[in-house]
């Protein structure tokens, strides 16, 4: 494209400057071949993408094994978390009574305990945990590196009686005394209690799923369901196909 110009009694054509060419910018190293910035970037891509794979590796060894025999399927945080709530709380009515009662805990006070977790039902906390053993597994097939993922009773009140020398004794020595059995953990300690009543404070821990957490805090839960089938919530920032 040019502008025609009328000079004296000849034409000329002078270019818009704003297209004129622009001289090629010079290398600093004229020997560094072309593609050098295309490979530094494709090196960094691909260093990105195997941060993304390592992600959530143990979870992703879980789903593989149990996807050969078990159904799976994804479920949104709601739906994750009333049945979390309703699946601990199912444990602890199955599990806890055979357990107080191994302790010598008589019914009077478990009947008073299983009112205050009634009363405490839409309240518990659901929380990571300690690391999954292989011991307190609910699954069929193991894999390590995951986390608990727990329900939790707290600052429950109990009436030990006069059978529970051991709880006493290692309250009294260490500060508190643990009992493990199946999927529940009972954390008893000291009740600030002013009179001579023989009162203890109750923590109950219930595994309700295995979990797995990222360097960012993003987290991804699974869990089985009464049907039997296993329940997958992953954030929603995490592609964890199934």
């Amino acid at each position: 494209m040019a502008t025609n110009l009328r000079v004296g009694l000849t034409h000329g054509y002078q270019p818009y400057r704003e297209v004129e060419p622009v001289p090629a910018y010079p290398r600093v190293d004229p020997q560094q071949p072309r593609d050098e910035y295309p490979r530094q970037q494709t090196s960094q891509r691909a260093d990105k993408d195997e941060h993304a794979r390592r992600r959530f590796r143990a979870m992703r060894q879980l789903i593989d094994k149990l996807k050969e025999s078990e159904t799976l399927v994804r479920v949104d945080f709601f739906t994750a978390e009333t049945e979390l709530h309703d699946l601990g709380l199912a444990i602890a009515e199955q599990e806890l009574i055979e357990q107080l009662l191994e302790l010598k805990i008589l019914l009077e006070p478990i009947n008073d305990l299983f009112q205050q977790i009634r009363q405490q039902a839409a309240a518990p906390e659901l929380e990571s945990g300690l690391i999954h053993s292989q011991a307190a597994s609910f699954l069929p097939v193991f894999v390590a590196g995951l986390s608990e993922y727990n329900l939790n009773f707290k600052q429950l009140r109990i009436s030990s009686g006069n059978n529970n020398h051991e709880i006493f004794d290692a309250v009294n020595k260490e500060g508190r005394f643990v009992s493990e059995k199946k999927r529940l953990r009972l954390d008893f300690r000291a009740f600030p209690a002013d009179d001579n009543t023989q009162m203890l404070l109750l923590n109950i821990c219930v595994l309700v799923a295995v979990s797995e957490m990222d360097e960012d805090g993003r987290k991804v839960l699974l869990y089985q369901r009464p049907n039997h089938t296993y329940a997958l919530y992953a954030d929603k920032q995490i592609n964890l196909s199934i």
